[in-house]
């Protein structure tokens, strides 16, 4: 049996063909609307219409917040953002804990107890002066905290002198107050005594941030400035701190207000000077 070969003139005839469509009143019969129509038109106009409406659904999803919608559309930015957060974040406790380590140590420092330092160094493991004021020691315990001390100077100083980039090279401060030193750096104190007149300001030695204020009994009121290189130094003896935490002084300014020694008449400034967690002799610096 023979297949029949369809007829495409006979097809496009059929298209061309017109259709009326009309809408009649049901009452009067009156003929409302005519629409002529031919298959051919039917399919130009439907095959425009899906083209329009699939060009418009990609410029929708192309250029518009709509495209987040799609499921699975940008899981591996998605995934990329997530980890460098979470790295952010953790980078973040790092360095809230090397803080909170760091102003610990300090308040232990002020406050008259002897602890072990909290800030990383390259020395090797030795105990620290902490600069009490107050520390009580037997002739013999004295001679080997000054032995200890001496190894751990002699093995920073050389530290110091490896490092061109030191922050203690051409370190040059001013004088916290106009009068002369009346005390020194010691092996068991390790601030530097300075004379002041009656109610004298007290000015930073060194541009930077306030990170502690606050009394001792021992120490009257102190203030704690942390310079840039990790350079931190502590006024103590003042009658009055004129700054406050998380203030920016600049050297020169004035901090804070010199007070009377304790059990005595005389008005003095006590600076501390530390570097990495260990204390130096200020007056060296201080031109």
């Amino acid at each position: 049996m023979a297949i029949k070969k369809p007829d495409w003139n006979k097809w496009l005839e059929k298209l061309k063909n017109v259709y009326r469509f009309q809408i009649v009143d049901e009452k009067s019969y009156d003929v409302k609307m005519v629409l002529e129509l031919n298959r051919l038109n039917v399919i130009v106009v439907t095959g425009l219409l899906l083209t329009f409406f699939t060009l418009l659904n990609f410029l929708l999803i192309a250029f518009t917040p709509l495209k987040q919608y799609i499921p699975g559309y940008g899981s591996s930015s998605g995934r990329k953002e997530a980890i460098k957060m979470s790295l952010k974040a953790e980078e973040l406790e790092d360095k809230m804990n090397a803080q909170q380590k760091y102003v610990t140590n300090l308040q232990n420092i002020l406050n008259d107890k002897v602890v072990v330092d909290a800030v990383k160094t390259k020395l090797k493991k030795t105990k620290v002066d902490t600069g009490i004021l107050s520390v009580k020691a037997t002739e013999e315990s004295q001679l080997l905290q000054d032995f200890e001390t001496g190894l751990q100077n002699a093995e920073l100083m050389k530290s110091i002198r490896d490092s061109k980039t030191n922050a203690l090279n051409n370190l040059r401060l001013g004088k916290p107050v106009s009068g002369k030193m009346i005390s020194g750096f010691a092996a068991n104190h390790s601030n530097v005594v300075y004379a002041a007149k009656t109610d004298e300001e007290v000015r930073a030695v060194l541009s930077g941030s306030v990170i502690m204020t606050g009394t001792t009994e021992t120490n009257n009121a102190y203030i704690v400035i942390q310079s840039e290189n990790q350079l931190v130094y502590i006024f103590k003896n003042n009658s009055k701190i004129l700054k406050k935490t998380g203030n920016f002084v600049h050297a020169g300014e004035a901090v804070a207000i010199a007070g009377k020694i304790p059990g005595s008449n005389i008005y003095a400034s006590l600076i501390e000077l530390w570097y990495k967690g260990q204390t130096f002799d200020a007056s060296k610096f201080i031109k």
